[in-house]
């Protein structure tokens, strides 16, 4: 059976996926409505506050599947 898209395994949903998608739809949202302000510019701390909420949103799900198979390998 085929793994989808928001499923941590077959049958099994992943909410921790969902929430990531959701957020990186809203900065994406957000970003455009920011742009259509007048006198907008996109200059060096507008490209580094979206990085940093990129690796906010994406990076802690990843640090768990690590110290989640570290741990699992151990025993």
């Amino acid at each position: 059976m085929k793994t989808g898209f928001f499923e941590e395994f077959p049958e099994v949903k992943s909410s921790t996926r969902l929430n990531s998608f959701l957020l990186l739809i809203f900065l994406m949202g957000f970003d455009c409505l920011l742009s259509q302000v007048e006198g907008f510019i996109i200059d060096y701390n507008f490209i580094l506050f979206n990085f940093l909420l990129l690796i906010g949103i994406f990076a802690p799900k990843y640090l768990h599947k690590i110290a989640e198979s570290k741990l699992l390998n151990k025993e």
